[in-house]
């Protein structure tokens, strides 16, 4: 299974005191201000590599290095609900995920989604890699609150003791009017000793009246101590509740 450095982040800001806050007692549902589904894919391919000193647990002696392939993959539906708005514009969401030939759906997240992409989930175990990618293009003015220059291009760096990471974002196609069509190119590395690097080329279909992704593609490559791998995202709107009701 691979393990990214998105999970790899939460980890560190769970253990900085960031995240597993004491959940609040159940209230009732409130019903939501939007509803969105999306279908997703997911393919996953890689090597990983560990190392064994002392006693080997499978001939019982000996140390030295060993590795092994995975090629996983995954399809299914995510539903989105926007509970509310905070005074800085950010979104509360719940995301789920319905996975194909699974009974059931996936464990309900709440997050908070920002158009700059930082997305906050307070809780532990994380949403998942799928899960993370689609929150973070959910957020309001992801486009028209940009810092967009005269090249139709603007970045986002963030840098602290955890990680350092940067985002670059450009217009490839805004012909449309409505649609455009932008392209990420993102980098994120760990400072945790091991020099794990994720880097990311995602295109993105952005319905700019609705203030939300039509589709995504992301091409993720891992690269760390531990081994490599490479995954791909695909998700596409399926269904909006603000198509038929209005946006306000």
């Amino acid at each position: 299974m691979r393990v990214s450095l998105r999970v790899l982040l939460v980890a560190f800001l769970a253990f900085s005191g960031l995240t597993a806050q004491t959940p609040a007692p159940s209230q009732p549902a409130a019903k939501p201000l939007r509803h969105l589904e999306y279908s997703f894919a997911v393919h996953e391919e890689g090597v990983n590599e560990y190392h064994y000193n002392g006693i080997n647990m499978a001939t019982g002696t000996g140390a030295g290095v060993g590795g092994g392939a995975a090629n996983l993959g995954g399809a299914g539906t995510m539903f989105v609900d926007v509970i509310s708005i905070a005074p800085d514009g950010a979104l509360k969401v719940n995301i789920s995920e319905q996975i194909e030939r699974e009974p059931r759906p996936g464990q309900v997240y709440t997050c908070t989604v920002y158009g700059s992409t930082a997305v906050l989930c307070p809780s532990v175990p994380s949403p998942s890699d799928a899960q993370w990618i689609l929150l973070s293009y959910l957020g309001r003015q992801f486009v028209d609150a940009a810092p967009w220059d005269a090249n139709k291009h603007w970045q986002r760096k963030v840098t602290n003791a955890q990680y350092t990471l940067v985002e670059d974002f450009t217009i490839t196609d805004d012909s449309n009017g409505k649609k455009m069509l932008i392209r990420e190119h993102k980098k994120m590395d760990l400072h945790n000793g091991g020099y794990d690097t994720q880097a990311e080329d995602v295109n993105i279909v952005y319905d700019r009246s609705m203030e939300v992704p039509v589709s995504i593609h992301d091409e993720a490559q891992d690269a760390g101590s531990a081994g490599s791998s490479h995954a791909s995202f695909d998700f596409a709107l399926l269904h909006d509740s603000f198509e038929k009701a209005g946006s306000p």
